[in-house]
Order: C-alpha cells, then sequence, then structure tokens
C-alpha cells in the first residue's frame, strides 16, 4: 500500500487482494494514514486492487462513515461490478480504470507549473499533470474551466481524463489550435491585432463577477504564501506583507493567477485561456503583478529567461504588457495610467519576495539571490504598496 498527501487530501494505492487474511491490516494502515494527515478528502486508487471481499468492503465503508468525501477511482470492470452489485455504488463514488494515453512522440506544446501539453492529433491535445498531482485537483481545474466558460470567459473545455502513464491527463478538443506564444513568435506581423485579443480576454476575465461560494478568494493563497516565507523573514517582515496583502481593496473579479502566451491558446484566430488550476476572485492587481513580472521585470534581467518561461522575446511580451493596460484602464490621463503601472510594477515585486513560496523547486542559490534582492531593493520601500491599490 502507497499513499500521498497533498493539499488536504489523501490518496492510497491499494494492491492485490483484500479478503479475510489481509483486512485487519488493511484497516490498521488506512487509518494510522488518516490519523497522521487529518485528510478533508480520501481517494482510493484501485488500479492494482485485483479482488475485494465483503469483509474488505467493510473496511471501506468504514473509512467513508469517518471522511466522507472517499471515493474509489481506476476500479476495473471486475471490481466495479464487485461494489456496485453489493449495492456500494449507491453509498459511495465508484469510478471505472480511466483510458490509458500515450505520448510518446508527440509535440510538447506548452509547459507549466502543473504540467505539459502535448498535442495528441490535428483536433486534440493532452494536459498531461505532474506525476502526484491527485485527481481531485486536476478534476477541480475542469469544473472551474467548466464555469468561466459558462460566464462567458473563453476557455477550453475538456472532455475526457485519462492516464498517462504513471500521471493524469486531460483531453481537450482544440481543432488545429497552437499556442499563443508559438503564434506570435511565426507571425510577428500580426501582433498589434492579437495584442487587443490578449487584452480583451485579460479584461473578460476582470470584469466578470465570480460566485465566492466556488471559488476562493486570492487573498487567502497569497496570506499562505506569505506564512511560509516565514523562515527566510523576520515577523516584522512578515507583518509587511501581510498589511500590504490585506490593504487591497476587495473585488470578487475572476483572478487567474499564471496569465502569459504559453496559457493561451489560439484556434481559429481567436484567443482562449487555459490552466484554470488556480483559478480564484480578487482584484486584477493580483493577476497583473505576475503579468508584469514575466512579461517585463525578468526581461530586464534576462531576456532569454522571459523566452523560456512565456515563450515570446522580452521586447514583444513588454509590448504586450504596457499595450494591455492602457486597453483595459481607457480614458486615463497619462499620469494615471503612470500610476497604475508603477504599483503594478511594486507590486510585481512583491510578488516576486515570495517567490520561494510560489514556486517551491526554485534552487536555493536562486533564492539567496532573490532574497538579497528583495531586502535591498523592495523592503525598504515596502511600507508605500499599503493602500497604495487605489484604481
Amino acid at each position: 500500500m502507497t499513499s500521498s498527501f497533498i493539499y488536504g487530501t489523501l490518496t492510497v494505492e491499494l494492491e492485490g487482494r483484500i479478503d479475510t487474511t489481509n483486512a485487519a491490516d488493511i484497516d490498521k494502515k488506512l487509518f494510522e494514514l488518516v490519523d497522521a494527515n487529518n485528510p478533508r478528502k480520501v481517494i482510493l486508487d484501485a488500479s492494482k486492487l485485483e479482488y475485494i471481499s465483503s469483509v474488505g468492503l467493510r473496511v471501506v465503508l468504514k473509512l467513508k462513515k469517518t471522511i466522507d468525501d472517499t471515493t474509489v477511482v481506476n476500479a476495473s470492470l471486475e471490481i466495479y461490478d464487485i461494489f456496485s452489485m453489493t449495492g456500494f455504488t449507491d453509498i459511495i463514488e465508484v469510478r471505472k480504470v480511466l483510458r490509458e494515453v500515450s505520448v510518446e512522440g508527440c509535440e510538447i506544446i506548452g509547459r507549466g507549473g502543473h504540467g505539459t501539453v502535448y498535442r495528441l492529433d490535428g483536433d486534440t491535445i493532452v494536459k498531461v499533470y505532474n506525476e502526484g498531482e491527485p485527481l481531485d485537483e486536476i478534476e477541480r481545474e475542469i469544473s472551474y474551466s467548466k464555469k468561466a466558460f459558462v460566464y462567458g470567459i473563453p476557455t477550453a473545455i475538456s472532455f475526457d481524463v485519462v492516464k498517462c502513464g504513471n500521471c493524469y491527463g486531460v483531453v481537450f478538443e482544440l481543432i488545429n489550435a497552437d499556442t499563443f506564444a508559438n503564434r506570435l513568435c511565426a507571425v510577428p506581423e500580426d501582433f498589434d491585432s492579437y495584442s487587443v485579443k490578449y487584452s480583451a480576454v485579460v479584461n473578460k476575465l476582470h470584469t466578470t463577477k465570480a460566485d465566492p461560494h466556488i471559488f476562493s478568494n486570492i487573498k487567502e493563497l497569497y496570506n499562505k504564501w506569505v506564512d511560509d516565507m516565514a523562515k527566510y523573514y523576520t515577523p516584522d517582515e512578515i507583518k509587511l506583507l501581510h498589511d500590504i496583502v490585506n490593504s487591497v481593496p476587495e473585488r470578487e473579479s475572476f483572478v487567474h493567477g499564471d496569465i502569459h502566451p504559453k496559457n493561451m491558446m489560439v484556434q481559429d484566430g481567436e484567443l482562449l485561456l487555459i490552466d484554470m488550476a488556480d483559478l480564484t476572485y480578487g482584484h486584477p492587481i493580483f493577476d497583473y503583478a505576475g503579468i508584469a513580472l514575466t512579461h517585463v521585470v525578468s526581461g530586464r534581467n534576462d531576456g532569454k529567461y522571459t523566452k523560456a518561461v512565456i515563450g515570446i522575446e522580452a521586447e514583444p511580451a513588454a509590448r504586450l504588457f504596457n499595450n494591455m493596460i492602457k486597453a483595459n484602464y481607457p480614458g486615463r490621463s497619462e499620469e494615471e495610467l503612470k500610476h497604475i503601472n508603477d504599483t503594478i510594477m511594486s507590486f510585481a515585486m512583491f510578488k516576486y519576495a515570495i517567490a520561494p513560496a510560489v514556486n517551491k523547486n526554485q534552487s536555493d542559490e536562486l533564492n539567496r539571490r532573490l532574497l538579497e534582492n528583495t531586502r535591498k531593493s523592495f523592503f525598504p520601500v515596502a511600507a508605500k504598496l499599503i493602500g497604495a491599490v487605489d484604481f
């Protein structure tokens, strides 16, 4: 029995047979894991389960009574039939095994924090999530995408969850689609028209009200990241960072969390926003700060970094950002636009300051240099950001 615990979800892989010879031991190990992790949700992965007897079903029922949000996934037809014939599918959600998809030899059309996107054929792409990403988090992204689509936000809709080796994947129907980054590189003369469309998608996102009963407040995530920086910063510095976050005006607009040209697809000349796993609600400053960091700030230090992260060169990336701010804050004077831009850039440095918490895979050397730069350039002026977001 192997297990993982991510984002409050305990995933346990069941193997072989569960019957009178080992059910008590399985029961003991399961509840040791529950006691150790205190999960909100439990997923029992039955992909390697060959048989489960009535005594094994009672173990599953006991777990369901303890953790109501318990699901069995990847059940073979034989295992599913056992749950179905005994009436357990009326008590607990049981999902049949997922279709297997191979991406060997497929073109990689994008990479992100959660996984890699491959082209399966001319009509479909598959996003393969990083190994260890729990199924419920993937299904949450699918659910968020569908809800955003209903709200009128242009986004790709998935139609199939699959397995790709040890990873989960989601198949999207995107006929003859390509990433926005690839399109800009291939057809630079279309930059101006696509820049308008890019701004429009971002504006649609930020002018659409999200349901706070479904989506979480982006401030909760930022405050958690700030707390995670306690091992790097002093208590006074942590308090200052919290004060900056909490001073941002409340909004119920959608916030994507990672907008850039590799997270948009071009289909029939229109842009579709993808990678909706971290969709929240709040003030657009939280999106704009991230866009400024990847589109503008990164290029000041290393233009190659901009290309690697968002798929286009630093100069057009900066133009995309500047055009977007002008387009999405129409009627503002040059002085007002400068104030908005300066505030966004300052907030971008705030996000830079908490990058070790946001990007947990960064090297120690990169974090060391980041913290040095933050103490030198950001903290001396950070207090000015408190209450500075007034647009």
